[in-house]
């Protein structure tokens, strides 16, 4: 019986890991019920979910791509998934680097976009800028260079009709 149940956790959480393009694996230190409830709502803000883990049932979970996670399951583990296309992982690795800060957990690492992180590249990623304020700096990039070429090619007639509106006021003042 507890064989069967075993495989059959290993199997709800393979379940939850193929629906998941990217997690995050953290070492979960001691909390009273108020932290671990903050977490958890901080983290369902960005769509994500804090799950406790065994190891072992997460070893065998785990398929091929995710293999170098394997080191990271020791003592208190929990995953933090994020199931959906579009999943904000900068925030939610904020959220996670934070409750480092606070002696909450221990960012141990991930995988993130086909590659295995480790802790230090997980803070990495939270140091870095979120997708929309990334497409925000990329549409100012092109649109600055596209506003700087308007103004250059909008100058040029701008200055030939100045230059031409003075030659014809100085023909006026000496004809007058």
């Amino acid at each position: 019986m507890a064989n069967t149940l075993k495989h059959s956790m290993a199997d709800e959480l393979r379940q939850e890991l193929d629906a998941c393009d990217h997690l995050l694996v953290v070492g979960l230190n001691p909390m009273d019920a108020a932290a671990t409830h903050q977490l958890r709502t901080t983290l369902r803000g960005y769509g994500a979910r804090l799950r406790v883990i065994q190891n072992r049932t997460s070893r065998h979970a785990l398929d091929e791509r995710r293999k170098g996670l394997g080191s990271l399951f020791q003592g208190q583990t929990a995953v933090t998934l994020a199931p959906g296309e579009d999943p904000d992982l900068v925030s939610i690795a904020k959220a996670l680097v934070e409750a480092q800060r606070l002696k909450r957990v221990d960012v141990r690492g991930g995988f993130v976009d086909g590659e295995v992180l480790d802790g230090p590249g997980v803070e990495l990623l939270a140091r870095s800028p979120d997708k929309s304020t990334l497409r925000v700096m990329l549409c100012g990039a092109v649109l600055g260079s596209a506003r700087g070429l308007a103004v250059v090619l909008q100058g040029v007639p701008a200055g030939l009709a100045r230059c031409l509106q003075a030659r014809i006021d100085k023909q006026e003042e000496t004809a007058a």
